[in-house]
């Protein structure tokens, strides 16, 4: 029998309550079974970096589980800066096996929404800012995940591209920046990937959740793509049952009720068939679908894949996408050589510093969060590259400013993982009527407009390192108090007479010292609650017994006398997060000042940054340099030292633009990010288009990443001068490594319609080919255009257009960097 036949047959024998009952969950994370009919439970899991870890039945508790530990594998971003078909298929297939062998059936990744924003606290989820690149690595890593008999789960459909009210913002892009920015990968994920999940995002879509909205799910979605497979709800998301019903969503996994037959595609789905209001077709649709996958996937098929988890292949897999991913931004020759690779063999002597040196990120973040069977950091794939022969120093380096209490001492954690303080912001300082909750990630406060007075009490729980004396340091515009277990220890009253602290003029305001010392012990666990009313900001630090920092003076003469200095800063996931956009992009705890001193101390100074979004880097110039490493998952060190040693040679190109400042971006230059609604104002001009339009000139563009060796691109040919109709044409270009040492060049090619009736980007990605070459090696490489690639979205037709004419063919290795080009014309019919 055919999967159709075994899904009607089995469709046959269910009643309407039963058929309801796969429409929505009935534990966190599974759908329960229907053992009349032999429907067994199905089970689903976060996340697109690795299997989570196994949670209770009915809370987000831990389940306490010692064996669910899974490969960690590097986040998406490394995927998409290896811009490698053949990491993409290795991501999955590590990721379909594990979750295979935790039995699982759906695995909730991975992720293709778009860096529109550099704020955006998903952006380290997904595939950088380019429709095409993230169209062409999501397809290989559905198909390595579903011939592991589970099936993915491509997200979010669709224009998630923003944090903040993540679930009521309301997208309104017009209809060509939709089809030709936004849907792209999912439309790859559905006809090319045959993906068999899909969930929705959060966000409205013109006013009604994207998961009920017709026209992005019947309409596109199951219409025009002609999708079979299941759409699902992210949880907690603001659905109805009649919409959600009619228009398509096949599965509800998370509202926020105290019961699951309280959903709306529950009892209330239920109860509107039953009084005709829905046709019963459309339960039977929903079961057949869920019904459809699951046999897809050999649920009902005693020789299912059996999986694997945790095996030397898999971290062997791990290691190989994290150093595919890492990119070289900046090597510049100090001496007679370039910094980069280190010379094994000459440094003796090597400074680390930076916050992300020995920090590990696989239980941040969120839902991609995974409980690792081990995670080395940086700081020790450094130390196993180079053993005993190498004086590594360690330093943790203390800007000018006042800090706040390292994440180190802070206990309390957010549901995301990472450490954080409560907040609480109320109406009044009796703090008697709660405006509302969230979280901080730590003890430096601004409020949120200066206009207007905050009312807001901060707790954490903290927990020291070394017991005895702990000096409080407070810096405030504004009332402050700190209580510690309920305790008052600091309190200040804004008085202009008030003489018993030290102050300084700032901006016409007085910005309030205060200090308090008080003995802690080691490894006690301490309430902590702030209360400040103010409009403006304050900070909490301490010195503390220990001490974790070293002070200026000591990080640089250090600097001085090494022979390379490495510095691994950027950001963690109390940045990159699930929920909370960051609110600018700086790097936190005045790194730019720490950095700036180190380049200055020592010429051969590394900056090596792990961050899954964009960040300023204000001392670019000055630096000689600079590596990107992204999350590089749980064999992240081993990869980043095989990179800084040239072990491996770099061959990263970045998937999204580094801008010079925040208000070079699109919605912040067009005011159009805010928690009501996103017009996408840009329209097509996402990223690198925006600034090649508006002739900004960021940090780093968008395709660049250098190499240890280097190549040239000559011979570009193409197929043919013209084409016509539906003919496609292929592009050629011979690469050849004119270097010493092997590496790997990605030709990026560019297409440019040279005479088009609506506005279109410079410069459009179209395809990219990844090539290894040794020295003196080269190669052809092809890369094939169809009608589609050189359409735009016709508002007129509501179609896809091809204008007849000429098209210009740009081949290069980043987007700056175009080294060959071709023209040929495009005819929409044969002449007679």
């Amino acid at each position: 029998m055919t999967v159709e036949q075994d899904v009607e047959t089995l469709l046959s024998k269910m009643t309407l309550p039963e058929k309801v009952s796969l429409a929505h969950a009935s534990g966190k994370f599974h759908v329960n079974a229907i053992e009349r009919v032999g429907i067994p439970e199905m089970w689903l899991s976060d996340g697109p970096h690795g299997v989570r870890h196994q949670i209770e039945r009915h809370t987000w508790a831990s389940a306490g589980w010692t064996d669910d530990h899974a490969t960690y594998l590097p986040h998406l971003t490394s995927v998409a800066a290896s811009w490698d078909v053949e990491m993409a298929h290795l991501h999955g297939q590590v990721l379909g096996a594990e979750a295979r062998d935790r039995k699982k059936d759906f695995i909730l990744g991975p992720g293709v929404n778009l860096a529109r924003l550099p704020l955006y606290g998903r952006n380290f989820e997904y595939m950088g800012e380019d429709p095409i690149l993230a169209a062409k690595l999501v397809v290989p890593q559905i198909k390595a995940i579903q011939a592991n008999d589970v099936a993915a789960t491509v997200k979010h459909y669709a224009l998630n591209t923003q944090e903040l009210n993540r679930v009521g913002v309301n997208a309104k892009p017009d209809e060509r920046t939709l089809r030709e920015v936004y849907l792209p990968a999912f439309e790859a994920a559905v006809k090319e990937g045959g993906v068999l999940g899909m969930m929705g995002s959060y966000n409205q879509y013109y006013g009604t959740n994207a998961n009920q909205s017709k026209h992005l799910v019947m309409d596109i979605l199951k219409g025009e793509w002609g999708y079979q497979g299941v759409l699902l709800t992210d949880w907690h998301v603001d659905i109805n049952t009649y919409d959600a019903a009619v228009n398509g969503l096949d599965l509800e996994m998370g509202t926020d009720v105290a019961d699951y037959q309280d959903y709306f595609l529950a009892k209330p789905f239920l109860a509107m068939i039953q009084a005709g209001k829905i046709p019963e077709s459309v339960a039977d649709e929903k079961a057949r679908r869920i019904l459809r996958v699951q046999h897809t996937i050999g649920m009902y098929d005693d020789n299912r894949s059996p999986g694997a988890r945790n095996t030397k292949a898999h971290q062997a897999a791990a290691r190989k996408i994290a150093t595919e991913g890492v990119v070289l931004l900046k090597n510049e020759v100090v001496g007679s050589k370039t910094v980069l690779p280190l010379d094994k063999k000459q440094v003796k002597n090597i400074l680390v510093l930076g916050p992300n040196a020995d920090k590990k990120h696989g239980t941040g973040g969120g839902s991609s969060e995974v409980k690792s069977l081990y995670e080395i950091t940086p700081l020790e794939g450094l130390k196993a590259k180079f053993g005993e022969n190498v004086n590594i120093t360690v330093m943790r380096a203390r800007s000018s400013e006042l800090s706040a209490i390292a994440s180190d001492y802070v206990v309390s954690r957010h549901w995301t993982g990472t450490p954080a303080w409560n907040i609480a912001y109320f109406n009044e300082s009796a703090r008697v009527n709660l405006q509302e909750q969230s979280w901080i990630v730590d003890s430096n406060f601004t409020a949120k407009n200066s206009a207007n007075t905050q009312f807001i009490t901060m707790t954490a729980t903290i927990k020291p390192l070394s017991t005895g004396s702990h000096q409080l340091n407070v810096e405030t515009l504004g009332d402050f108090q700190l209580k510690i277990n309920d305790q008052i220890v600091i309190t200040h009253q804004v008085d202009d007479t008030d003489s018993t602290s030290s102050t300084s003029s700032t901006n016409e305001s007085k910005v309030t010292e205060l200090s308090h010392d008080i003995e802690l012990t080691a490894g006690e666990s301490y309430s902590f609650e702030i209360e400040y009313d103010g409009s403006e900001h304050f900070t909490l630090g301490w010195n503390a017994p220990g001490e974790l920092f070293s002070s200026e003076a000591e990080y640089i003469a250090a600097a001085k006398a090494a022979d390379v200095v490495i510095y691994f800063g950027g950001l963690s996931h109390g940045d990159d997060r699930e929920s909370i956009d960051r609110v600018d992009m700086k790097l936190p705890n005045s790194q730019d000042e720490i950095i700036s001193k180190l380049i200055a101390a020592n010429k051969k100074t590394v900056i090596f940054l792990v961050a899954g979004s964009a960040v300023e880097m204000p001392w670019a110039k000055q630096a000689n340099a600079i590596v990107w490493g992204w999350y590089g998952g749980m064999e992240a060190g081993h990869a980043f030292a095989d990179i800084l040693t040239g072990d491996v040679n770099p061959s990263g190109k970045m998937p999204i633009t580094l801008p010079a400042h925040l208000e070079d971006t699109a919605p912040i230059a067009l005011n159009d990010y805010n928690a009501k609604e996103s017009l996408y104002s840009e329209g097509v001009f996402i990223g690198y288009r925006w600034f090649e339009q508006q002739q900004i000139k960021p940090t780093f563009t968008f395709g660049h990443g250098l190499s240890y060796t280097q190549f040239t691109l000559t011979n570009v040919n193409l197929s043919a001068s013209t084409i016509v109709a539906d003919e496609s044409i292929t592009v050629t270009v011979e690469v050849k490594n004119t270097g010493v040492v092997a590496g790997a060049e990605v030709v990026q090619l560019y297409l440019h319609d040279k005479k088009a009736s609506v506005s279109r980007p410079i410069k459009e990605l179209k395809g990219f080919a990844k090539v290894y070459l040794a020295p003196g090696e080269s190669k052809r490489v092809s890369i094939s255009l169809n009608k589609r690639d050189l359409s735009f979205w016709d508002v007129h037709t509501n179609d896809w257009l091809a204008e007849v004419g000429e098209f210009e063919v740009l081949l290069g290795t980043s987007l700056d960097n175009i080294r060959q080009k071709a023209t040929f014309t495009y005819q929409n019919k044969y002449e007679q």
